[in-house]
């Protein structure tokens, strides 16, 4: 790793000025920020901020930070609006990389990613700046699910299922599409940023943002070595809390370029896009006019796409007799039977072998570890590891596809797979023990209280979502209450044909068995307790 340091500040330092290219006048502040904060502001910030015990770049852990903002709230209320006249410190905007290697030879910097450090004192002021913004509203569209309450890939995923089903239910036949980004985040231009939402954001709000995204800098270390300071004129920090939002609302105008005959949805840098239409020629014409004035946009506010990269998929109810490829800007976009959204394998007719299968191929590789590490670790502990690296696995946008497994074959799949991993975690290779003494010492659910559990802890949480995703309004239009209900609601299946049934809304028979009022508001504490005397 001699002066691997070198190489990796030089390959990141070079990505982004190849990519970027001419940056554009860099105008952004027009004043110092009156910006105040209040002491009620900082103790909200510093309770929202996990207690971790790994430090920043100023070698404080966050747990200190919290502590310092429950003692001294008003001292640093006046620091941070003292930040926010003065301008804030250098060092807040210099983040130190990590080297994190995604995939392929060990040997290749393009086969690495950067992962930032920065101050844990700057991370309460960005979440503090990041509550202003929540209070503006949403601004970066109801479309983004990325990094908001009660919002998710879960969420993003059932809106797209959503979509779909209800087209394919009335006849329809849908596509959608990705566009592949190179290096999203590091290509957001502050110029850019601060004329599109010049007029969104207050002044005093907006002055200590563009002080955030400008004139950053990084270094790159390698074990306890690290490189010469590079500058950036470009990009917002993905290891910062303030990052992702603001490439949100920079990302914001994509709703008022591709107009209202589309669906958009997106979790962060990722956007799917769909469109429904009555015949197959129609869809790729509109597919291949929407895609460019989509990549147009993109180049616009100077993100850079990978064409060749994108991906499609044609849904229909029966298969079609041509899947015609698309042509945007002399590439040739070829469609596949099955398309990766956010973690999950959708098949073109609304199917999950493929998921089911992919989830089988993955659990091999975690039985193995689970066999070695039932003779080193207690019950409690196989219990945690369970938990987190198998079921977190297994169920992971459970809400979107294990309701709808059509086949008995892939449901006993996913049965099959709940209980190997617990008898891995206790050695009972002969299987000897019962399933629910297996459940009951593991504390574990059946995969089909689960599914109701989930479904219905959802349903819930959209349903009283006022502010939520699209989807929380149609679980509201699909319901109907009376007196008689006490505080319950009854969701109506409004499909005329099965595949119709993937719409969330119209799956939710599980709500049926739900004897306590839910529709007023409840706490989620109250919710999870509830449901688990419901289900479980």
């Amino acid at each position: 790793m001699h002066r691997s340091f070198y190489f990796f500040a030089n390959f990141f330092a070079g990505k982004v000025e190849t990519l970027s290219g001419s940056y554009g006048k860099l105008d952004y502040r027009s004043g110092f920020s009156s910006l105040k904060f209040s002491k009620e502001e900082v103790i909200k910030a510093a309770k929202m901020l996990k207690p971790k015990l790994c430090t920043g770049e100023d070698n404080l852990p966050m747990r200190l930070i919290k502590d310092l903002a429950m003692i001294f709230p008003e001292m640093l209320a006046h620091y941070f609006s003292t930040m926010c006249c003065m301008g804030l410190p250098t060092r807040w905007k210099t983040a130190i990389i990590t080297p994190l290697h995604k995939s392929g030879p060990t040997n290749l910097v393009t086969q690495y990613r950067p992962i930032s450090n920065l101050d844990s004192m700057s991370k309460l002021f960005e979440k503090m700046i990041f509550n202003r913004l929540e209070e503006l509203g949403e601004l970066d569209g109801s479309h983004q699910h990325g990094f908001k309450k009660q919002r998710s890939t879960t969420t993003a995923m059932l809106e797209v299922q959503n979509y779909v089903a209800a087209n394919l239910d009335n006849g329809k036949i849908v596509g959608t599409y990705s566009l592949d980004l190179s290096a999203a985040f590091d290509l957001l231009r502050p110029n850019v940023f601060c004329e599109a939402l010049r007029s969104q954001i207050p002044t005093d709000l907006l002055n200590p943002i563009m002080d955030f995204l400008s004139f950053r800098s990084f270094q790159v270390q390698v074990n306890d070595t690290r490189s010469s300071t590079k500058n950036l004129k470009v990009g917002c920090v993905q290891g910062s809390i303030l990052g992702p939002r603001l490439f949100a609302l920079y990302m914001r105008g994509i709703a008022d370029a591709l107009g209202p005959d589309v669906q958009i949805v997106s979790y962060a840098d990722d956007t799917y896009i769909s469109i429904s239409r009555n015949t197959v020629e129609e869809l790729k014409n509109d597919i291949e006019n929407i895609m460019t004035t989509h990549d147009d946009y993109l180049l616009k506010i100077g993100m850079k796409t990978n064409v060749s990269k994108t991906e499609l998929i044609y849904f229909s109810r029966n298969p079609l007799k041509q899947s015609p490829s698309i042509l945007v800007k002399g590439a040739e976009i070829v469609p596949s039977s099955t398309m990766k959204i956010l973690g999950v394998k959708f098949q073109n007719n609304l199917g999950w072998d493929t998921h089911v299968e992919g989830l089988k191929q993955k659990s091999r590789v975690i039985f193995a570890k689970l066999r070695y590490l039932q003779r080193l670790v207690d019950k409690q502990g196989m219990r945690k590891i369970l938990t987190t690296h198998f079921y977190g696995m297994l169920y992971y946008a459970s809400q979107v596809w294990l309701t709808e497994l059509t086949t008995c074959k892939q449901w006993k799949i996913v049965n099959s797979l709940h209980y190997k991993a617990l008898r891995s975690a206790i050695g009972d290779y002969k299987n000897t023990i019962p399933k629910t003494q297996l459940n009951l010492l593991f504390e574990r659910a059946t995969p089909v209280q689960w599914m109701a559990y989930s479904n219905a802890k959802l349903a819930i949480s959209l349903f009283n979502n006022k502010n939520g995703p699209p989807i929380s309004s149609q679980l509201r239009a699909s319901s109907y209450r009376n007196d008689r209900l006490h505080g319950r609601a009854v969701f109506m299946d409004s499909s005329r044909l099965k595949i119709g049934k993937n719409a969330f809304p119209n799956r939710l028979n599980c709500m049926k068995s739900i004897k306590f009022g839910w529709t007023d508001g409840i706490g989620d504490h109250a919710l999870r307790q509830n449901l688990k005397k419901t289900f479980y």
